[in-house]
């Protein structure tokens, strides 16, 4: 890849004009619009540059020119002052020119973009007879290893005057001449006095990249009117889609879209812009395709949700997934179920699980495919879930675009029992993923493994605790001390309880027998106290029911009532 130096492309001179015949002939016969206005802003625009990609024998064959083989025209932009920005976005204009950031300050919002500088490619122009052999992809990528500064000069001579004059002393007695003819000029009457003749030293017409200076850019853009064919090209050499025109064009009835490649190396500006704003393109276009973008081919927009996908990667840096977060409005991560529910029930659920086991008509689940595209297109299902190109283009035609059956047919060329089967495929691993979402965290909420032994041990130490208070514990265990102290008082040891001698000296009573005795004031001489025996009453015996029926022989008729006799009882004297 060369850069033509335009001051010897318009020298007049006859090998300049031969080879810009060459370069306009290539613009006419691979771009549809072409105007003098071209070649003007070509050769007077002081922003634009030609790239040229010419074959490796080119240094080679000096006495002839070379083929061109792709042309790359670029215009640099950016560098807008914020407060500039600000001032015609709150009047709702735009300044002339600077295309790619006055667009994506106004759809944005963010006058931050405008700040930066990057290089627009206006037009690439491959030779017919070389077209899709990657020459022109080529030429974008070496364009892109230029503006990124991994052109290395091999000679090793950096000196920018040295590249731009060419180097020698001759050089500099041609420019000194040169400036003493503008002068002269200058003083006939400027530009009108000027003479128009082929000059007798040039620069070269083309320059290595490694002789050229390369500007500090922060990004490589273009704008394009959008097709399957140009944005798989501009796809495969790293571009994103930043903005789609809802309206077509006139002309050639395509929408307009801006698309654009950070160059991190070269200022080493990194913010996560890029990925934040495709985030944010990628919501805007979801919503978009059930309206501005209802009948755009279901290829080219399965093929621009695929390129979003691909370009909002989660990053190991907070600040960028936190910025991609915010202008996409959602999390990256895979969808929770307190997010799910918020598009679909557990009875939806249920229903598409119907469809995907063929109990149902695909109609009973028609309203549910909207939020179930917006789900797997927006990336939130887990990443290694995929469909197939087929399965993924239905979701997107039904669920998205709103399309019929039959008109999805027509576009992809298959038959409606095929396309059917292929639609009951993808819902049913769709409906399996779902609910895999919802068992695995179901599952995350039960014990198990260490948790559960962990939780298992802490059971095992709660085992005796008491469930009383701490005062009504205190207070049982003083019942219970008393209760035991009594008995202990009251009773006598086994050894002297079994011993029938000692025992006939034992002295009767409890304590409430002796405390009445001992306060009877009448106490005879001798101080003998004498406690009631308790133990020669009888006392009553309740009923059971063999006594009953002994009463009920006594008083029945017929039958000998025998007369039990009463027992006596003796009084003994104390």
């Amino acid at each position: 890849l060369y850069h033509v130096d335009r001051d010897a492309l318009f020298s007049y001179h006859k090998l300049s004009e031969a080879f810009l015949q060459k370069l306009m002939g290539l613009y006419t016969s691979a771009h549809y619009k072409n105007t003098p206005n071209d070649l003007q802003m070509l050769s007077d625009a002081p922003a634009h540059s030609v790239f040229v990609l010419l074959s490796p024998s080119a240094e080679q064959d000096s006495n002839s020119l070379p083929d061109i083989l792709a042309v790359v025209q670029v215009a640099l932009e950016g560098k807008i002052s914020r407060k500039a920005v600000e001032a015609q976005l709150a009047r709702g204009h735009r300044s002339a020119g600077d295309l790619i950031p006055w667009t994506i300050s106004q759809q944005f919002g963010d006058s931050n973009f405008a700040q930066l500088s990057g290089a627009r490619i206006v037009r690439v122009a491959v030779h017919p007879s070389v077209q899709g052999m990657g020459y022109g992809s080529r030429a974008i990528e070496l364009l892109y290893r230029f503006y990124n500064g991994e052109m290395v000069s091999l000679s090793g001579n950096d000196d920018s005057d040295d590249e731009s004059n060419g180097g020698g002393d001759a050089d500099k007695t041609d420019s000194s001449d040169d400036e003493a003819m503008e002068i002269e000029d200058g003083r006939k009457g400027g530009i009108r006095g000027e003479k128009l003749s082929p000059r007798k030293e040039l620069p070269p017409l083309l320059l290595p990249l490694t002789e050229v200076k390369a500007p500090r850019l922060d990004w490589l853009g273009t704008s394009v009117g959008l097709t399957d064919k140009l944005h798989n090209f501009w796809r495969r050499s790293g571009m994103r889609m930043l903005y789609l025109r809802q309206t077509k064009n006139d002309l050639t009835g395509e929408h307009s879209s801006i698309l654009a490649k950070a160059l991190p190396r070269r200022t080493g500006f990194d913010d996560a812009w890029l990925p934040a704003f495709v985030a944010d393109s990628q919501r805007r276009f979801i919503s978009l395709l059930t309206g501005s973008f209802r009948d755009m081919d279901v290829r080219l927009a399965l093929s621009i949700l695929d390129d979003f996908n691909s370009g909002i990667v989660p990053s190991e840096d907070k600040n960028a997934n936190l910025a991609i977060e915010k202008r996409s409005g959602s999390s990256l991560d895979k969808i929770t179920v307190s997010e799910l529910n918020y598009f679909l029930t557990p009875h939806d659920l249920k229903r598409i699980e119907l469809y995907g086991r063929n109990l149902c008509d695909h109609h009973l689940v028609t309203d549910l495919l909207s939020p179930m595209a917006r789900l797997y297109f927006s990336g939130r299902f887990a990443s290694d879930f995929r469909l197939s190109s087929v399965q993924s283009a239905l979701l997107c035609g039904i669920g998205l675009q709103s399309k019929s059956v039959d008109s999805l047919n027509a576009e992809l060329g298959l038959p409606t029992n095929q396309v059917l089967a292929m639609f009951n495929k993808a819902i049913r691993k769709m409906s399996n993923e779902l609910n895999r979402i919802v068992e695995e965290e179901e599952s995350a909420t039960l014990l198990g493994g260490k948790a559960r032994l962990e939780a298992e041990q802490k059971a095992e130490k709660m085992k005796n605790v008491s469930h009383q208070t701490l005062e009504e514990d205190a207070e049982e265990g003083a019942k219970s001390a008393m209760k035991k102290l009594k008995e202990q008082e009251n009773s006598l040891p086994s050894s002297i309880m079994k011993d029938a001698e000692i025992m006939k000296y034992a002295v009767k009573g409890n304590d409430e027998q002796w405390s009445k005795a001992l306060a009877d004031t009448n106490i005879n001489g001798s101080g003998m106290v004498q406690i009631e025996d308790m133990g020669g009453k009888e006392r009553k015996r309740k009923l059971n029911v063999e006594d009953i029926e002994k009463e009920a022989e006594r008083f029945t008729p017929g039958k000998k009532q025998n007369k039990t006799p009463k027992k006596k009882f003796s009084k003994k004297k104390r």
